[in-house]
């Protein structure tokens, strides 16, 4: 018997399940005109055949839905800036400190921004750059924001509070010590002034413009401006310090021993009163008096200025000991 021939009417096609997408199916288009039963059956088993032979369809899941999130993640919170975490690090990371103010002050930190910058720039050795910019920061009123812009871009005139006076004041003690430390004592003592005019009885701007004026030759001034002593005890005994080494450039050798006695009395191991007091015993030719106290200095602190000086103390001491 001839073999049934797979009709063209079972070809596969394809329909579309809303639930799993594209589905193979098998279309057996319908002949046109009556069929008889057996007729119909042989092309039914033909198509089973047809559909058996075909690899099975990989069925496709459904399409992943995307499902909006519950809750959109909070933006980052700004940075808090702070004067204190900025100068927190200033001898640690000098170079961190700067480049925190400087991005501080880029997002409107202001003066107390400059302020930490300058700072940091004196601890990275840039000391005359620190000074210039401290003493600038120390003039300009109304502390820390400054004083308001107008819509023209100039600055308004504002009635100063004294919490911005005393800020500023401390600014320019800071500018002060930064012109000593770049061996520029008639900036240093202008600095200090000018704080004193803002805060007259600051006891830390009183003891930089005392220090000072001994270094340009003026202790007297140092002297008025440190009697009376101040009342805090670590501030007097720092102005002792101070007020033996004025004594002793006017030549009153016993007065800058007395000062000197009553500090160390206070701090036995601090360096810079026993420097002062081996001056004093050599001036008052206790040579051996005088070497003790300098070596104790050397001792404490190789690395402090103090125990330089002493170095050199001890050196002239050795090259003539009998000279005061």
């Amino acid at each position: 018997m001839r073999p049934f021939a797979q009709p063209s009417f079972c070809a596969p096609a394809a329909w579309r399940s809303p639930a799993v997408g594209p589905v193979p199916v098998l279309s057996c288009a319908r002949h046109a005109g009556f069929m008889a039963f057996g007729l119909v059956l042989a092309a039914g088993l033909a198509c089973g055949r047809a559909r058996a032979d075909e690899t099975p369809p990989v069925k496709e899941g459904p399409p992943p839905v995307a499902t909006p999130s519950s809750t959109p993640p909070a933006p980052a919170a700004p940075e808090s800036w702070d004067f204190s975490h900025c100068t927190a690090t200033l001898a640690d990371d000098p170079d961190g400190a700067r480049d925190y103010a400087e991005d501080w002050r880029s997002h409107g930190g202001g003066l107390e921004a400059g302020q930490c910058a300058a700072l940091a720039q004196m601890e990275l050795g840039d000391v005359a750059t620190a000074a210039t910019e401290l003493d600038r920061l120390a003039h300009v009123p109304d502390w820390p924001e400054g004083p308001p812009v107008n819509r023209r871009g100039s600055r308004q005139e504002v009635a100063e509070t004294p919490a911005s006076r005393l800020r500023r004041a401390s600014v320019a003690e800071a500018a002060a010590r930064a012109w000593q430390a770049d061996d520029s004592p008639k900036q240093a003592f202008d600095s200090a002034t000018y704080g004193l005019t803002l805060a007259p009885d600051d006891p830390a701007l009183k003891l930089v413009y005392a220090r000072v004026a001994v270094e340009l030759g003026q202790p007297q001034r140092a002297i008025d401006m440190l009697t009376p002593l101040p009342s805090a005890p670590a501030a007097r005994d720092e102005a002792l310090v101070a007020r033996a080494g004025a004594w002793r450039k006017l030549g009153r050798i016993d007065q800058g021993m007395d000062d000197i006695n009553a500090a160390l009395h206070d701090m036995p191991h601090n360096g810079a009163a026993l420097l002062e007091r081996g001056i004093l015993y050599q001036r008052q030719g206790h040579m051996e008096q005088a070497r003790a106290d300098w070596l104790d200095v050397v001792k404490q602190a190789l690395d402090s200025d103090e125990a330089d000086l002493a170095r050199q103390d001890l050196a002239l001491l050795e090259t003539d000991p009998e000279a005061p």
